[in-house]
Order: C-alpha cells, then sequence, then structure tokens
C-alpha cells in the first residue's frame, strides 16, 4: 500500500479536471482525494503499488478536452486511513500561477440535448456542463468554485444537484449547471428597459424582431453583441449608420457549418477552429455565388464568419428564414463592448431596437477573437474571447511580476510571472476615455487574477499614448520602475520570444518590422524596419523604408491620398496625378495641390510599411480615405487577389534599394506610371506587393551581419496574406529562416508581450531599463 501526492499546474480548474480524476482514481480501486488550490490541483492516490503507477501513467489521457496539465510534481506520503476517493473542498490561498481556462463554445452532447424534446434542457438557452460555457468571462475570484462565479446567485434545484454530485456524469462538479428550474431567464426589452416578454416568448421576440430587418442587441458570453439579418441589405445599413461605421466589416454568425461553408471557402484547420472550443471568428475567402450584400464588407473579397457559440446562439436560429447574422460588436465606435444591461441601455440607446438580456452576469468583457485563413495556417487578429487567459511562456522567466500595457491601437495589457505570459483580451483603440478605463479594468483583472501587484510597469517610448500615462501613473502610486520600450523593439521581440530565439549571451537575431506608426527615437514615424538585436541586450537599426512627408500632419494617416501626392512629388513624377484613378476621388488641382506642398518641407515624416500600402491602395482608386484602420491597403491586398498567376516584380526596382533604405517613393511611383498607362488594378497591386517583397528581402539579406540567418517578421502588415507570403518566399529564397507569429498577433495586439519579455530578460539578467533605450539611428 503506497500513497502518493500530484501537484497539477495548467489549465486544472473549470475544465472537469476533478471529475475525471475522481472516475480514473475510483476505476482503480483507489482512495483519497482531489481539490483545487491556489496554484492548480492537488491529487492524493492510495492503493497498492502497481495501482498508483497505473493512475499516475494514464492521468493526461484521461483529461477532459479543455484540460492541459503543463507540470507535475509527485511526492510519496506515508499511507493513511481513507475509505473512498472524494472531490474535496477547495482550498483557498495565495496563489502564483492558477487561472481558469478561456470560455468554450458549446459542446456536441449540450447541443444534443438541446435538440432533444425529451431532455429536461430542450431549447435551455444557459446549458453548460464541464467541457463548455463560460469560464473566464463570470469568474470573480480563485480557486474556480461555483460560489466564486456569478453563477452563485442561482440555488441548483434537486435534479441538478444530483448531477452535480453523480461522478458518472459530465457535469459532476460543473461550476454552470444549471436548467430551466433554477437557472438564468431570458428577458426581452424595449430600449427604455421596459419588458417585453420573458424565456421562450423572449426568444420568439427577439427571432421575429430579426426576422423583420430590426437590429437586436444580445447578451453573450463575453458581453453584447449587435445583431441583424445579414441577408438585409436595408438593416445592414441601418446599423452601419447607428453604429457609425460606414465602411469597416461587420462579423457574421452563420446557421451552422454548411452555411459557413456556403459563404466562404473554408479549409480543413479552418473549419476545425469554427467548431472548436475557442470558436473564433474566421476572414476567409468570399464564395463567387454567396448572395449577402456587398455591404458587409466593402471593398473586400473575405468576409468574417463565425458559428453559434452559445445555446442562446443556437435558439436564435431556429425556425427563422435567415440563415447569417450579423454578429459585432455591442459597442459605438472605439467604446468597449457592454458588459451588463445597465450598460447596454446606456450606450446602445438609438443602435439597437431590443435587447436581449438575462441574469447571468458577465463579470469581464471579451470581444470575439477573430483569426485570418491564409495557406500558412489560421492567422490571429484579435487574441480575445476562446484564447483568454491562456498563458505564453516568456523564454527568460521574470524575477518579479510586471505588468505592460501596449502602445495605441489594439491594445492589449500582458502581466508576467515567473516563467509565463498572461496577454489579456482585446482592449481595442484608446482614443476614448471608456476604452482607456477599460485598459486600467483589464490590468487590474490580470493582478487580481494571480494575486500579485507588479511594480515594474513597461510602456511605449511614445510620449502621448494614453497606455504610457497609465502606466506612468501606476509605477508612481507603487514607487515602482517604469520601463520604455521602442514600439518596433517590442515587435521584433514578441516574434522572437513565442519561438524562444531571444538572443542569449554572445548570439545575435534579426526581425524585419512591417507596420503603420510607431515613435522613433530620431522624432520620426518609424514603420519599416530591420532591426539587429545581441545578446547584451542592445539594439540597433540596420535598414529601413525611406521617409515620406504627411501633408497635413494626423490627416495624412486618415487620408492615404496625401502619401501618395507626396510620394510622386518626391520622385518628379507629379504630373502623372490627374491621369491616375485617385483623380476620380480627389479633385485634381487638390492633388497637385498636395504634390506641391509635400516639397516645401518642415512636414512630420513617416516611413512605415503600412502608409506606403494605403498610397498604393489610393493610387489606385480604391480608397482615398481610411474609414477604418488600413481599409486602403486591404482594399488593395483584396484587389491583388483577382489576378490569375502569379505577379514578378518589377524591373526598372531592382538594386534600386540603395543605402540601406528600402525605396518607397520610387516604388509608388512604379505603381502610378502603370495605372496611368491604364494597366489592369489588380495586376498593378500584385505586382506592387511582389516588387515589396522583393526589395525588403534584399535589403534584409545585405545588411544582415554574417552568421544570423534568422529573420522575424511582425507588424501589422504581417496580416495581409500576399506580402507574408511573398516575403516568406524571397527569403527563403536567399537563404533566410523567416519566423511569423503564430500564438499571438502580429500586428499590436502582441505589443503588450514583446515588452513583458524584453523587460523579464533584462530584469533577469541583471540590466537596467536604460539597455532599452534607442541607439543611434543608422
Amino acid at each position: 500500500m503506497i500513497r502518493r501526492r500530484l501537484v497539477c499546474r495548467g489549465a486544472v480548474q473549470g475544465v472537469g479536471f476533478r471529475p475525471a480524476v475522481h472516475r480514473l482514481a475510483s476505476a482503480l480501486g483507489l482512495t483519497g482525494s482531489v481539490r483545487n488550490d491556489a496554484d492548480g490541483a492537488t491529487i492524493e492516490v492510495q492503493g497498492a503499488e502497481e495501482a498508483v503507477a497505473r493512475f499516475e501513467h494514464d492521468l493526461a489521457a484521461a483529461l477532459p478536452p479543455l484540460a492541459r496539465l503543463a507540470a507535475l510534481e509527485v511526492q510519496t506520503l506515508p499511507p493513511s486511513p481513507a475509505a473512498t476517493f472524494e472531490v474535496a473542498p477547495s482550498q483557498a490561498s495565495r496563489r502564483q500561477r492558477a487561472l481558469i481556462p478561456p470560455d468554450a463554445a458549446l459542446c456536441a452532447p449540450c447541443r444534443a440535448e438541446l435538440e432533444d424534446p425529451r431532455d429536461r434542457r430542450h431549447r435551455y438557452p444557459f446549458t453548460t456542463c464541464t467541457d463548455c460555457g463560460p469560464r473566464f468571462s463570470l469568474t470573480v475570484a480563485l480557486p474556480y468554485d461555483r460560489e466564486r462565479t456569478s453563477m452563485a446567485r442561482f440555488e441548483l434545484c434537486p435534479d441538478c444537484q444530483a448531477e452535480y454530485r453523480d461522478p458518472a456524469g459530465r457535469r459532476f462538479h460543473a461550476e454552470t449547471i444549471c436548467c430551466p428550474a433554477c437557472g438564468p431567464e431570458l428577458v426581452l426589452e424595449s430600449p427604455a428597459g421596459e419588458l417585453l416578454a420573458l424565456r421562450q416568448e423572449a426568444l420568439g421576440g427577439a427571432r421575429l424582431a430579426l426576422a423583420e430587418g430590426y437590429v437586436v442587441a444580445v447578451l453573450g458570453l463575453g458581453g453584447f453583441q449587435l445583431a441583424c439579418r445579414a441577408d438585409d441589405g436595408s438593416a445592414v445599413a441601418r446599423l452601419r449608420e447607428r453604429k457609425r461605421r460606414p465602411t469597416k466589416p461587420f462579423a457574421l454568425m452563420a446557421r451552422d457549418l454548411r452555411t459557413a461553408r456556403s459563404l466562404v471557402e473554408l479549409g480543413e484547420e479552418d473549419a476545425a477552429l469554427l467548431c472548436g472550443a475557442c470558436a473564433p471568428i474566421v476572414i476567409a475567402r468570399r464564395r463567387p455565388q454567396c448572395a449577402l450584400p456587398e455591404a458587409l464588407a466593402p471593398g473586400l473579397d473575405e468576409l468574417g464568419v463565425m458559428l453559434p457559440t452559445t445555446p442562446l446562439h443556437v435558439e436564435l436560429f431556429r425556425r427563422t428564414p435567415y440563415r447569417a447574422l450579423v454578429m459585432t460588436s455591442g459597442n459605438r465606435g472605439d467604446e468597449p463592448i457592454c458588459r451588463t444591461p445597465a450598460e447596454a441601455h446606456a450606450r446602445l440607446e438609438g443602435i439597437a431596437d431590443v435587447l436581449l438580456v438575462h441574469e447571468r452576469e458577465v463579470v469581464r468583457r471579451a470581444d470575439d477573437s477573430v483569426v485570418r485563413s491564409t495557406a500558412r495556417g489560421a492567422v490571429l487578429i484579435r487574441r480575445s474571447r476562446g484564447f483568454v487567459p491562456q498563458a505564453v511562456a516568456l523564454p527568460v522567466p521574470s524575477p518579479e511580476p510586471l505588468l505592460a500595457l501596449g502602445g495605441h491601437l489594439q491594445v492589449t495589457a500582458c502581466l508576467a510571472a515567473g516563467s509565463e505570459a498572461f496577454p489579456s483580451q482585446h482592449v481595442g483603440d484608446l482614443d476614448t476615455d471608456a476604452a482607456r478605463a477599460f485598459l486600467v479594468e483589464v490590468a487590474d483583472g490580470l493582478e487580481d487574477f494571480l494575486q500579485v501587484r507588479a511594480r515594474t510597469l513597461v510602456v511605449d517610448e511614445h510620449p502621448d499614448y494614453p497606455s504610457t500615462w497609465i502606466g506612468e501613473r501606476r509605477a508612481e502610486l507603487c514607487a515602482g520602475r517604469l520601463v520604455r520600450v521602442q514600439h518596433h523593439l517590442a515587435h521584433a521581440a514578441a516574434v522572437l520570444a513565442e519561438h524562444d530565439r531571444l538572443p542569449g549571451d554572445g548570439e545575435r537575431a534579426a526581425a524585419l518590422v512591417l507596420d503603420g506608426t510607431g515613435y522613433g527615437p530620431d522624432g520620426n514615424a518609424w514603420g519599416c524596419e530591420l532591426l539587429l538585436l545581441d545578446g547584451e541586450l542592445g539594439w540597433s537599426r540596420a535598414a529601413h523604408g525611406s521617409s515620406l512627408p504627411l501633408v497635413g500632419g494626423e490627416r495624412a494617416v486618415r487620408e492615404p491620398w496625401r502619401v501618395a501626392c507626396a510620394a510622386l512629388a518626391l520622385a518628379g513624377e507629379r504630373e502623372l496625378l490627374p491621369r491616375l484613378p485617385l483623380a476620380g476621388l480627389v479633385e485634381p488641382h487638390r492633388l497637385l495641390q498636395v504634390a506641391e506642398l509635400a516639397l516645401d518641407g518642415g512636414w512630420p515624416l513617416a516611413c512605415g510599411a503600412g502608409r506606403v500600402f494605403e498610397a498604393a491602395g489610393a493610387l489606385l482608386g480604391l480608397a482615398a480615405v481610411n474609414g477604418w484602420e488600413g481599409e486602403a491597403a486591404a482594399r488593395l491586398e483584396a484587389c491583388a487577389a483577382r489576378t490569375a498567376g502569379r505577379a514578378e516584380p518589377w524591373p526598372e526596382l531592382e538594386g534600386a534599394a540603395a543605402g540601406r533604405e528600402l525605396p518607397s517613393a520610387a516604388l509608388l511611383a512604379a505603381a502610378a506610371r502603370r495605372a496611368a498607362a491604364r494597366e489592369p488594378a489588380a495586376a498593378v497591386a500584385a505586382g506592387f506587393h511582389a516588387s515589396f517583397a522583393r526589395l525588403a528581402a534584399g535589403l534584409a539579406s545585405a545588411a544582415l551581419p554574417g552568421g544570423v540567418r534568422t529573420i522575424a517578421l511582425g507588424g501589422g502588415c504581417l496580416v495581409n496574406r500576399w506580402l507574408a507570403r511573398g516575403l516568406c518566399e524571397e527569403l527563403s529564397a536567399l537563404g533566410l529562416e523567416p519566423l511569423l507569429p503564430q500564438a499571438l498577433p502580429p500586428g499590436d495586439g502582441g505589443l503588450s508581450y514583446g515588452q513583458a519579455a524584453l523587460a523579464a530578460a533584462a530584469l533577469a539578467r541583471g540590466r537596467t531599463p536604460r539597455y532599452l533605450e534607442a541607439p543611434a539611428c543608422a
């Protein structure tokens, strides 16, 4: 007779871990217990030596789908009397690493119950079990038990209580368990808060409103979503007008996978993501026969599609004339998603016609995650519901907790503790007071979960970012350390750290960072950067894109036609402007005026790759003004995708990358000459992508020192399929190994992780934060 204690770390709370352990131990005739504790779960098993060894061997394979056993520590104990194996009460104490798993989409067994008229949960919109349902979004505190979730207010009925105590069932210790007799109820309300219907009548009213073209606000897993019929052009137009979102694409929710496949081209990996526990929005190529309005994604050849993630979503499609709904964030402009019915009534007034709400409180708001389908696999655009709060490993463990706060756009926070980093859910752009308050809410939530208070705050070097101000204030309040990390260095570190390639002593690493704008140490806007990092935690700018004047300052970022005019002026090709497709969107005399002003000097300078791609989109008349971040560049990529065959780089640009600068003005002038000669826009767009990739790869190869053959690719431009593929092919042809982001978005959503990884490495190696200050510009 022997007794062993197994200390388990990883995703072991809220995932059916204890029930699975109970079943395995009981099947092997073992006694003892399993309980949640501050850092994960602790198992004690006692029995014959052979049975205990079998338990240890079979444990990992016996775990449920959402569980992840990251570490296991085994101790031998003296045997003690025990008659059974039990699930013991949780032990609360100071924790170091345990987090709950992400919210998980509706599982197949629960879906079957939903469809079964004989089941007591037939059509019940809050059906869940240990394999699915809310976790992160409803947890108040850890360890994860019902009394520390927003389900605590719902007392279990006798039937649910029996299921909760039955070791043989999949709801054994399912903390979100409920049914129509004891769980939340649906309420349909007017925008003013007037009660319209309850329970199934509320669902019926919401379905009828959607069918008739109204906008319905639906309380989902991580907050409110705004829904309308996707096949009703008038409803889509009303939602755009009310939400003040003139051209930014809307996400769709398809009734089922078959419907999704009829709308977009899905590979096997895409389908697996849609049907999996994380269930993100997948952006995929629109099928030619898709009859939905072009207004869903103006100027693009893709649609973002998701499947129903909750029983409530499933019920919204039951016996309805529509097969797809617009399902977009429940907010206005750049505000955070609404979390409570009170918020929704206040902030969605004038947007939603009715609200479908319920009593299960959303504790932590989280938008839907977004991935993009590519030939090399799915690329994360937004990492949020379904992924957060999963940890990402740190290549160098942090000796103390530290909190990184990202940049200004697509912001996330990231808390580093020990060998793991915890990127937060998507916060968004910090243009409003509400968004800034949300960043503080998210940062506080990360610290509360881990029960730590970070005294090292990591921020962007830009002095005017709200995230920088928030970090400065937090460091001041806790008398802590403030680390400032240059924007593109953080992008580089995010990719290198994810692949465990941050350079050690005597090593060097390289990164090509392509994005829109980041504060440069020379006072200009950077964004097309070849960076070198070394094991001493120093860095240098080995090459970059040539700078273009932003005529009109910040206005030129919103109006990329200004950048196009400036580039042609610098290239001596102003006379092309009236002959371009752009002249159909902006009066020719204004184009020439801005081109002339560009030569006067005194304007802010920018070298961002994003600015160059947007300017190319403007030249071709695809978008003179960005209705959303990067719209002109996204339309350029969509245009390039309409070509048949492979585009070749433009021959006149061979050898144009002189002086370690990518010749942005010359590249745009080459595109303008072709557009003015009436070459098809798709051919010009494809050639532009091919030429940029050839120039960037050649520049990198020439500037890299000997011995550095791996290059990380980061920055928001890497969501572009054509660019990422072209760069990888060109770099590989030159004998270089490209590294692409996988676990995090390539854009600013991954910035906080890069900041945290660099700061953790600095603290672990005993360096002062000054190592992160900028080098002399190359």
